[in-house]
């Protein structure tokens, strides 16, 4: 079932005159296409458009087109970088028997074990792609990282796929939690020590020596 319903109308015209005419009186133009029917180019009001991108990229929407439903996933959009309207957006129309492919986030749960002794989390990929039915299309997926020690790793391999079929390489690294090389920041803070000690040991070579006093110096004539 679509999380949300939005109208929209048919465009007659088509071209870039007439996009800007639209986007003028705060609509969108965009396209509605899919397998086995003819593209539709219509229009929808920007407040839609902004209601379709809070909900996420993956959220179904029934498009209402000349008072007939069809059920899409936003494809693409594009964005005025200046004044961050909308250029222009891109439907796929849905046929719910089919699985699609969709990129989702991961969201990372949890406080890994490894943090107690120091260990540095870092995340090395954001969202994997994966293929499903349209209702079957999680909003997250997320991953446990509670049981991370120091030097552990998670891998797509790792996932647990649900009702959809992970498309990702699952060699690909997720996630790691690395030990910070204090050995290596001692070590350097030594070298470091060391070389100023030798600085001022050739420091103390270069000085020239004092001169004799002056008594010396009438001995000396």
């Amino acid at each position: 079932m679509a999380e949300l319903v939005i109208n929209a109308e048919v465009r007659n015209k088509v071209g870039k005159g007439a996009a800007k005419k639209l986007r003028a009186a705060g609509l969108v133009p965009a396209v509605v296409y899919g397998s086995g029917i003819v593209p539709v180019h219509c229009q929808i009001k920007e407040r839609d458009m902004l209601k379709i991108k809070q909900l996420g990229r993956n959220t179904l929407v029934d498009l209402v087109i000349d008072g007939e439903t069809q059920t899409v996933i936003v494809r693409d959009f594009q964005r005025n970088p200046i004044t961050h309207s909308f250029v222009h957006a891109d439907f796929q129309a849905l046929d719910m028997t089919e699985t699609i492919t969709v990129f989702v986030a991961l969201e990372f749960v949890g406080t890994p074990i490894g943090r107690k002794s120091g260990g540095v989390f870092t995340s090395m990929l954001r969202e994997i792609q994966i293929e499903a039915k349209p209702n079957k299309i999680p909003a997250v997926i997320k991953v446990d990282i509670s049981g991370l020690d120091t030097g552990d790793s998670l891998h797509v391999s790792d996932l647990k796929s649900g009702d959809f079929e992970v498309l990702t390489d699952p060699s690909i690294a997720i996630c790691q939690v690395s030990a910070v090389r204090a050995e290596a920041a001692e070590g350097e803070g030594a070298e470091g020590a060391e070389g100023a000690e030798a600085h001022a040991d050739a420091s103390a070579e270069a000085k020239p020596a004092a001169a004799k006093p002056a008594a010396d110096k009438k001995e000396e004539k």
